[in-house]
């Protein structure tokens, strides 16, 4: 199994279907002061108890009632909203809210195809939670991820950025090995509308997601 396997699935997602992808890591962001360390434990925790159920829940046979408990966890810890509306950037100001919601809609189920799929391969890796970090509008949650079987493999470090959400915590952005999975969306959408405009943007979400169907 090679590093890029474990990747996580919002991140492969798009950047399989394209070869103009470029690595680069989000720039870092301004520490947020207002974080307190018991806030901190907080999020941590959240995301630990999440990761921990699907990886139960992928360890059970695939039926549609898996399939129907892997959204429902997902939905619980990632901020579609707040991801696509990032990824967007200008573009989002542009959209009517049908559209935005429409948009939504078609990356959360790209998303919850690709996590079941992706992750599947995540569980005969160990992960180690090794701290936090404030970040302007929350904190990072950082870990990694290293190979039961082939130990002497470089481990994978898996970062997520966090933001409250009501009395919990939720995920609005993944990094693996420093690449920002919101900075590598923003490069792919803005190049895609460029060329192809908002419609040639939505097809290719929807031939994607046609695309995870036939895995399925």
């Amino acid at each position: 199994m090679t590093r890029s396997s474990i990747i996580p699935a919002l991140l492969v997602a798009f950047l399989l279907h394209s070869s103009h992808a470029l690595a680069e890591p989000e720039p870092a962001a301004a520490a947020d002061v207002g974080v307190s360390a018991a806030e901190a434990a907080k999020a941590e925790r959240f995301i630990q108890t999440k990761h921990n159920k699907v990886r139960r829940v992928l360890r059970t046979p695939d039926t549609p009632k898996r399939a129907k408990e892997l959204t429902v966890l997902l939905g619980e810890f990632l901020n579609y909203d707040r991801l696509t509306r990032l990824s967007l950037d200008k573009e989002w100001a542009k959209r009517s809210p049908k559209e935005r919601d429409h948009f939504v809609n078609l990356l959360r189920q790209l998303v919850e195809r690709q996590y079941q799929r992706n992750m599947e391969s995540t569980l005969r890796y160990k992960v180690k939670w090794v701290g936090t970090e404030p970040i302007e509008t929350g904190v990072k949650v950082k870990s990694s991820a290293r190979s039961i079987t082939k130990k002497r493999q470089p481990p994978i470090t898996i970062d997520y950025s966090m933001s409250p959400a009501d009395d919990e915590w939720k995920v609005f952005d993944i990094f693996t090995d420093e690449v920002s999975l919101v900075q590598n969306y923003k490069r792919q959408f803005r190049r895609v509308i460029k060329d192809e405009g908002w419609n040639g943007l939505i097809g290719r979400e929807k031939k994607l997601n046609a695309e995870e169907d036939d895995h399925l």
